[in-house]
């Protein structure tokens, strides 16, 4: 339920919703303490059994994260408190439970369903106190019904408000994606570039060495001879460490841009918190990092859309043939993910097309995982 609306504000109201609980319960509890009635009716023990299951099944379904089947159970075990108080006690006031059940409705179903589930519920409830003498009916249907269908609307809202601000992310993210690929094409050219002019400048400097080598073999004297080949092993070793000055810098420079891209995918997501470690010894081709950056876009989408976490970590390791990445979230456990999905699809092709491989796992004390490997190299043609 925390993934339709902002998590700060589903909090608030899980407080509130235990707040009014308490609070409704108590005139109850303060009547059968002084051992008084309510509308001529003692009050039962039972009753406060009653009365602990509504509250323990809302707890249960606002602060766990539970499948919607379990979630829908445990909204049925509140209407059957809420009857069984009213049958109790034919007090109207036990209506007013069902405000806090129309809210956890309208977060995990369609409007539509909503209403039909609140027409349902006020049925339920003067089904119940209709057996009173005089049951105020009038409350129920004014008050509280229109304490429900606030609800409904409101929750309808944010939900839509919710969904656009998750609209609104997903481009944020391609968005971001598409630049950090963007600008590794234009790293890339610039390296080609660099390449280019350092082999042209270094052609002067390889030239006066083989000049160097080349009248040191010729002349005759000792003295002569050793000094034009002090000054080729001096160039020689000037040249050897601007090439591994080079070839080290845009290594590194490899490894820099996977990591500042997914750290700056994941500062693009506001929930769940995208945790990113890349190990030090990582090194990975434009290719490999493009499909990498991919895959963990459509791990955060999973994670954002359909896993309800709160947590995703994205690892990248390397071993001796290629590069990893692992992604995982704390979310609800996903049933088998379907090989179909245009998601995990394009993950699958994109991976493989670079003679990788992809696993998806789905378990039960952990939301979902994706592992990706890429060889370090593009993949020998057949």
């Amino acid at each position: 339920m925390t993934g339709q609306v902002p998590y700060q504000l589903h909090r608030l109201f899980c407080i509130a919703a235990m707040t009014m609980w308490l609070a409704w319960g108590f005139p109850v509890f303060r009547e059968f303490v002084a051992g008084s009635t309510i509308r001529s009716v003692a009050v039962s023990p039972i009753w406060f059994v009653a009365f602990g299951a509504f509250g323990a099944a809302v707890l249960g379904a606002m602060a766990l994260k539970l499948r919607p089947g379990l979630v829908w159970s445990l909204l049925a075990v509140q209407l059957a408190a809420v009857v069984a108080m009213a049958l109790i006690l034919p007090w109207a006031g036990m209506s007013q439970y069902l405000v806090i059940i129309a809210w956890q409705v309208a977060m995990v179903a369609t409007p539509r369903r909503a209403l039909g589930w609140v027409a349902f519920q006020n049925l339920a409830i003067i089904g119940a106190l209709v057996q009173a003498l005089n049951p105020d009916l009038c409350w129920v249907l004014l008050k509280s019904l229109a304490l429900q269908l606030l609800m409904v609307f409101t929750a309808n809202a944010l939900r839509r408000q919710a969904e656009t601000a998750r609209a609104l992310a997903q481009t944020n993210r391609e968005l971001r994606s598409a630049q950090a690929i963007i600008a590794n094409t234009a790293r890339n050219a610039e390296r080609l570039r660099i390449s280019r002019e350092l082999h042209d400048a270094w052609g002067h400097e390889l030239t006066a060495l083989g000049l160097q080598l080349e009248i040191a073999s010729h002349v005759t004297e000792p003295g002569r001879a050793n000094d034009h080949v002090v000054k080729a092993k001096g160039l020689a070793r000037t040249l050897l460490g601007k090439v591994r000055d080079v070839v080290g810098t845009l290594r590194e420079a490899e490894r820099c841009d996977l990591k500042e891209a997914l750290e700056a995918l994941a500062r693009s997501v506001p929930t769940p918190a995208v945790h990113v470690k890349v190990s030090p010894e990582v090194r990975v081709g434009p290719e490999q990092a493009h499909a990498l950056m991919r895959c963990a876009q459509e791990a955060i989408t999973n994670a954002v859309r359909h896993s309800n976490a709160s947590n995703l970590w994205l690892q990248v390791t390397s071993d001796d043939q290629g590069v990893r990445l692992s992604a995982r979230n704390d979310g609800i456990a996903q049933p088998a993910a379907s090989p179909a999905g245009s998601g995990l699809l394009g993950m699958r092709e994109r991976v493989e097309s670079l003679g990788g491989r992809l696993a998806v796992q789905a378990g039960v004390d952990f939301g979902f995982t994706v592992d990706a490997w890429v060889p370090s190299g593009s993949p020998q043609a057949a």
